[in-house]
Parts: C-alpha cells; structure tokens; sequence
C-alpha cells in the first residue's frame, strides 16, 4: 500500500483477532516511529512496547477510553523526554507515522489520547504502570493488531472547510 493511500484510508479499530503481529512487522512499524521528525533533531522519545498481557491489562484498566486495548496484540506508549524541543510535535508524528505503517502492513491500530504535559490523567496512570521516569511524559498510547471488525467509515469534512489560503 502506498503512503497516500494509507493516510486516507486509515481509521481506528477496537477489535482485534487473537493473531499476533509479526515480530519483523512491528520492527518496521516501530522504525517508523523512530524515523519521524523531531524538533533539533533531539529523538527525545521512547516507544515502550507492551507484548505480555499483564502490562496490557494494567495499561487498559489505567485508560478513560481505552478498555479495549488489551485485546490488542500490541500496546505502545510513546514517551518524551525533557530534553524535547517540540514534544507534542515529536510524539504526534511518531505516533502517526507507526500507525500509518501498521495500516499499510494491513494491522488496525486506534489512538488513545494521553497528553503527559498537561498532568493528563491516563498519562500518569500509564506513566506508573509501565515505570516512566518523572521527568519523562507519556504522549500517546495506542493499540496495534489484527482487526476483528470492518473500520467505521464516518464522514469527514471537506477541503473546503478546513483549508484557507493567505488568511483565515
């Protein structure tokens, strides 16, 4: 699958086979992750992967919206380091970019929201779970397996109404 129709095509699944992912696809995904953009070329993150079903259950139970995570053969956690320049900016594209990937290799993947600067509630709960150093943030978690459901198509908003040219 080419990067055009993977970005257009992707949307979040919550339901997940009992299939794992293949070790050499979760490489690429992660390498993906690793090869995004960071402010000053800082690579401040770590992606804390979770295999074992312990951590994905204690990471499910810690989550607002996401109890559905464990049933995913992966669990990511993209953490930032306090030596970012632009840590919203570094995990998002990391984060996209890994779920872009997961996607064009043919796995479903859904973002949970956990924004660690801002005392974010599940990012601190997770943060605990998975042993993240204080002055480290949990960005974004996000699930990644097989899908066990056909992604929900729902309507988006046009160009047009999303895109101004010189002005607002």
């Amino acid at each position: 699958m080419d990067a055009i129709t993977a970005m257009t095509t992707r949307r979040s699944i919550r339901k997940y086979t009992s299939d794992p992912v293949k070790p050499e696809d979760l490489e690429a995904i992660l390498n993906c992750g690793r090869l995004a953009p960071t402010g000053v070329n800082r690579q401040a993150w770590k992606f804390i992967v979770a295999t074992d079903q312990k951590v994905k259950d204690a990471m499910a139970d810690a989550t607002d919206y996401g109890k559905f995570i464990n049933q995913a053969a992966v669990v990511v956690a993209v953490t930032i380091g306090p030596e970012a320049a632009c840590p919203f900016e570094d995990a998002g594209a990391a984060t996209c970019n890994m779920l872009n990937a997961a996607h064009a290799l043919g796995y479903g993947g859904c973002w949970i929201g956990a924004n660690g600067l801002q005392e974010h509630p599940t990012a601190q709960r997770v943060a605990k779970v998975l042993g993240v150093p204080e002055d480290w943030h949990i960005m974004s978690v996000f699930s990644i397996g097989v899908p066990a459901e056909t992604a929900v198509q729902r309507p988006k908003k046009t160009l047009d109404e999303v895109v101004a040219y010189n002005h607002f």
